[in-house]
């Protein structure tokens, strides 16, 4: 399962894998997916089409698909199609800079209000 916000958010009770250099993170998904039955992972603000190879793609998608994952990424067509098949929720905020607002028809994109 992933969740994709467009804007910076931390979510709560989560590995923080937001710190690993993006060329070790496929390492550090290897471990956690051997070592770990439930787990919670956040990977940052993450661009995967830009920022990693399609080798380390394929492993972290091993987590993706066994954890709730979480990451922060501005170009959605950056994410592999691999991984879109696993996107749950994308996260959006309104801007106020009266950029396209996303729809809220209780679909999957949900609409977050600013407060």
């Amino acid at each position: 399962m992933l969740t994709v916000y467009l804007f910076s958010n931390n979510p709560e009770h989560t590995v923080d894998l937001s710190k690993i250099p993006s060329n070790t993170l496929a390492d550090e998904c290897d471990n956690i997916f051997n070592h770990h039955k439930e787990c919670r992972i956040f990977f940052g603000f993450l661009e995967p089409g830009f920022m990693l190879d399609p080798k380390h793609e394929a492993r972290i998608r091993k987590c993706i698909r066994k954890f709730d994952c979480h990451l922060i990424c501005f170009h959605l067509e950056s994410i592999p199609f691999s991984w879109k098949n696993e996107i749950v929720n994308v996260y959006s905020k309104d801007l106020k800079d009266g950029s396209t607002t996303t729809i809220n028809d209780g679909s999957s994109v949900q609409h977050e209000l600013q407060t």
